[in-house]
């Protein structure tokens, strides 16, 4: 209706929510309740938690980086409406944490150096992007001098990163890439809307600064219906391993 005006208003537009204790219950919810906090505090829809692809696997806090860290950094280029989404990661022990993310929505083509120099160091570490725009990298390595290349990609290789990273004892998010954070929490399976089952596709959105992460750490994931590379000598071993367990 013309005469109905829908305004969202959250938290953050109040005045008063300094004062008492809401900030600290706020920042409690979203390290420990990751998956209820974007009911609770931002106003999204209740999701089912089970459809949750990283249900109670991460943790928005703040951490200290280590002297020593492996950074990986990557990119997931944004087309028509999907936004450009960068990042930058690393792992210490078995625990992913990401701790710097840029991006936006229309981003031209001569503007991305910008947008990923808002990642620290971006011009030094070596980038991991999309494939699906060889030009964009070439054009980044050539002209900005951005060591980038492509990520792998193959049939199943969204569903394998998924796996790599659930692999992981956590996955922990800084509190200021608050666009990774609320991907995590959205990123879900399909469900059915006529039985409400769950079903085993991954649905398409909020997933720009996952595939990112999955792009940057390319070669920490693998490719697991990669077949064995066969040639006269593993058939060889094979044949003489078959005939040696039925003569045993």
């Amino acid at each position: 209706r013309a005469d109905l005006v829908a305004v969202r208003a959250n938290w953050s537009d109040n005045p008063w929510f300094d004062q008492g204790t809401l900030p600290t219950e706020r920042l409690e919810d979203q390290r420990t309740r990751p998956d209820e906090y974007g009911h609770v505090w931002e106003g999204d829809y209740q999701s089912f938690s089970a459809a949750q692809i990283f249900a109670g696997r991460v943790r928005v806090q703040d951490f200290a980086v280590p002297e020593d860290a492996r950074f990986y950094y990557g990119v997931d280029w944004g087309f028509a409406k999907d936004p450009l989404a960068a990042l930058r990661c690393f792992i210490a022990g078995n625990t992913v944490y990401i701790d710097h993310e840029a991006g936006g929505i229309g981003v031209e083509l001569d503007a991305i150096p910008a947008v990923l120099g808002q990642v620290p160091n971006a011009g030094q570490w070596p980038w991991k992007a999309d494939g699906a725009r060889p030009e964009t990298i070439s054009f980044l390595a050539r002209t900005y001098g951005f060591r980038i290349s492509a990520a792998k990609k193959w049939p199943g290789s969204v569903e394998d990163g998924i796996a790599r990273l659930k692999a992981f004892d956590a996955i922990v998010v800084h509190p200021r890439c608050k666009r990774v954070a609320e991907e995590f929490r959205l990123y879900s399976y399909r469900i059915d809307k006529d039985t409400g089952d769950i079903l085993p596709i991954v649905e398409d959105a909020h997933n720009h600064w996952i595939d990112a992460l999955r792009y940057a750490l390319d070669g920490v994931i693998h490719n697991r219906r990669t077949m064995p590379r066969f040639n006269a000598g593993t058939l060889r071993h094979i044949l003489h391993a078959s005939r040696d367990g039925k003569n045993g």
